[in-house]
């Protein structure tokens, strides 16, 4: 109710509701005319007040919601409409897009070529660290590619035995000779056997390298792959032509050092392509010999630690 000159005006629930006139006023809180505070000081809401004025306040979010909403939506109501949305989108999506990162590069950074000469030791440790910065800088400046330490490694075995294909290239360009030998009489074929690289072996064997280099100790590169366990090299030089059945000095084939290490993939092979089973080494031992041998002797030693303290079952 109000109360306009001395008299009373009562405002039913409906019409507090629903913002019908009375008189000359009307109940329009939200719709443009500010609210005067809410209701007069002194005045106590009843129950049924309260609910209508706290729907009343809900009807009037859920307006201004409802309005909003529309007031944001897009008309797509001719071809126009539709290219202008398009248009936003694909704008949109530009701010958003996240510029592709470059790729990283796998290769090591090379170190700058250094204005003072490179030594022999430094050519070498080039070699086995692929800086093929240091060693242009030493061909460029006269360095002899044949160059070894004491041992009479030079940097084409060590390229080949850490597997620097690329370097091998550039060496074998260089001149480099391709059956040099260090102190054992190891060419770069023993290295590039003994690191278990198939495609320098096959560089090297395509480029005239012997396949049945013998060293000091007459092993050819198939013992040394067969030790050091590398069967794709073992099948290569097998495929290549290396001689299946060649003799060390002790007498051991291939197939002896292959039960010797129980390297049981090359004994696979080596017997797939053919080796002997009664090739004897220097000790009278064939490889099944060698294999009963070797069995015995661990069974032996198993045996030998059956109820020892520190033996756990």
């Amino acid at each position: 109710m109000e109360s306009k000159g001395g008299t009373m005006d009562f405002i039913s629930i409906q019409q507090l509701v629903s913002g019908e006139r009375v008189g000359r006023k009307a109940l329009e809180f939200g719709r443009g005319v500010p609210d005067p505070g809410g209701w007069p000081s002194g005045w106590t809401l009843g129950p049924q007040e309260a609910v209508a004025w706290e729907k009343l306040k809900l009807e009037e979010e859920k307006r201004k919601k409802l309005e909003r909403f529309n007031s944001s939506r897009l008309t797509l109501d001719n071809l126009t409409d539709l290219e202008n949305l398009i248009q936003r989108r694909r704008k949109k999506r530009q701010r958003h897009k996240v510029p592709p990162r470059e790729p990283e590069s796998g290769a090591e950074p090379q170190p700058q070529v250094p204005l003072e000469p490179v030594g022999l030791e430094m050519f070498l440790k080039a070699a086995a660290e692929n800086q093929e910065a240091l060693i242009d800088k030493y061909l460029a400046d006269g360095g002899d590619p044949n160059a070894h330490d004491k041992l009479h490694r030079t940097a084409l075995h060590w390229a080949c035995l850490k597997g620097h294909r690329q370097l091998v290239n550039k060496l074998l360009a260089a001149g480099a000779a391709i059956e040099t030998r260090d102190l054992l009489d190891r060419t770069p074929v023993f290295w590039a056997c003994r690191g278990g690289h198939l495609d320098i072996l096959k560089q090297l064997l395509n480029q005239g390298a012997q396949i049945n280099a013998q060293d000091k100790i007459w092993s050819t590169p198939l013992h040394v792959a067969v030790r050091m366990g590398h069967s794709d090299c073992l099948e290569h030089l097998i495929e290549c032509g290396a001689h299946i059945n060649a003799q060390d000095k002790e007498g051991d084939t291939a197939l002896h050092e292959a039960v010797r290490y129980g390297h049981h993939k090359a004994t696979k092979l080596l017997l797939l392509y053919g080796a002997k089973l009664g090739m004897k080494n220097g000790a009278s031992l064939t490889p099944v010999q060698l294999a009963r041998d070797w069995q015995r002797g661990i069974r032996e030693a198993l045996q030998a630690h059956v109820g020892h303290p520190r033996t756990r079952c």
